[in-house]
């Protein structure tokens, strides 16, 4: 198998389908990735289009590949939602581009995260391109939700599912394909909770401590001051422009690669403002993906809490094991399913551009007076 494909485990019926298309040439148009985030939808359409372009069906080593793999093939393009929707601006952009000639490769794949956010009239100018496709174009939409995408839509692209993956299976792709150690990729695969998060979680030095401080969110909230809500606010943003800063620094190298590849000619402009607009959805992911790994270890404390008051300790990983041993109290069942709650709706409300300061203030109060009504 290429070795772009034996990087996808546990969705053998979706790699079956898209090589054995590919190998047919029978490859669609557009194809519909259905399932949740973190399970491989991301890997699978880079295989996809490695495999499309590379001469040797996607071996994972070629230059081709590892551009693709970088996200740094001008002919793969990678569009996700801006202000929380996929915009008629986006969508018309890609059209253009659809029926351009490819830069560099044989086929030009584009690649629409969160389809669901495609508003009404991006929908409909994507339906246009979807309806007369170029030869030379593949699309593929990812969603975890595909019912709120429009029927015609729907309707114009192959359906591949992708299914959750377990603790083991993450295991064995971060020491078989990712070089992680066996006690980190353990690690990884139970902090992570999915694929995409697992494997971040495994390249960070400084992961785990950030986890260990997480966890003690709860601990620190438990006074209900509103000054304390302020202060976790404020801590986590500054995590987050962390994470973007040391993305940019990234960037500059690749800025510069690209630089001397196609020069700074006004032919290039097109390519350059492809460059600049994924830098700056590179940006905007890296931000939300810091809050989701907050909020995804606090509700691991507050799942946790319930877990330990039903007399499970035992199935409790050790990290948050040892943030609830040093807890002042454990909110009730009730207050802890609240908690969660509030998370995964703030969790949402970061996901459609609210203002992070405010949400993750509001938050850590409610948090912070679940906390000082259990140490009541």
């Amino acid at each position: 198998m290429p070795e772009m494909w034996s990087r996808l485990l546990g969705q053998d019926a979706a790699v079956r389908a898209l090589r054995t298309a590919v190998q047919s040439g029978r490859t669609g148009h557009a194809y519909l990735f259905v399932g949740p985030q973190g399970v491989g939808r991301s890997p699978a359409a880079l295989a996809l289009a490695a495999s499309l372009n590379c001469p040797d069906g996607g071996c994972g080593m070629c230059a081709v590949c590892k551009k693709v793999l970088r996200r740094a093939h001008t002919d793969v393009h990678l569009i996700g939602a801006e202000g929380g929707q996929i915009v008629v601006d986006q969508v018309r952009a890609v059209r253009e581009d659809a029926y351009r000639a490819p830069f560099e490769g044989r086929m030009k794949v584009f690649i629409l995260d969160e389809a669901e956010r495609l508003n009404a009239a991006a929908a409909n100018a994507l339906l246009k391109v979807l309806e007369e496709p170029p030869g030379d174009a593949l699309f593929i939409l990812m969603t975890d939700a595909p019912d709120d995408l429009p029927p015609t839509v729907v309707s114009r692209c192959r359906r591949i599912d992708f299914v959750p993956l377990g603790p083991a299976e993450i295991f064995e792709v971060l020491t078989a394909h990712h070089g992680v150690g066996d006690d980190r990729a353990r690690w990884a695969a139970t902090a992570g909770g999915n694929l995409a998060t697992a494997l971040r979680l495994s390249k960070d030095d400084a992961a785990e401590e950030r986890r260990e401080r997480h966890l003690a969110f709860p601990a620190r909230l438990s006074s209900g001051r509103v000054g304390g809500a302020i202060a976790l606010s404020e801590e986590v943003r500054d995590e987050a422009d962390a994470a973007v800063d040391a993305l940019k620094n990234r960037q500059k190298d690749e800025i510069k690669d690209h630089a001397e590849a196609f020069g700074e000619g006004r032919g290039t402009a097109a390519a350059r403002k492809r460059l600049e607009t994924r830098h700056k959805r590179e940006a905007r992911r890296t931000e939300q993906q810091t809050y989701e790994i907050v909020l995804s270890d606090l509700a691991a404390w507050y799942r946790g809490a319930i877990m330990s008051a039903a007399g499970e300790e035992a199935a409790l990983d050790a990290q948050v094991a040892r943030a609830l041993a040093s807890s002042p109290a454990l909110p009730p069942r009730a207050a802890a399913l609240s908690a969660l709650e509030r998370i995964e709706t703030t969790r949402r409300a970061l996901t459609r551009n609210a203002q992070a300061g405010l949400a993750l203030e509001a938050l850590f109060m409610t948090l912070g007076a679940i906390g000082a009504r259990g140490a009541a």
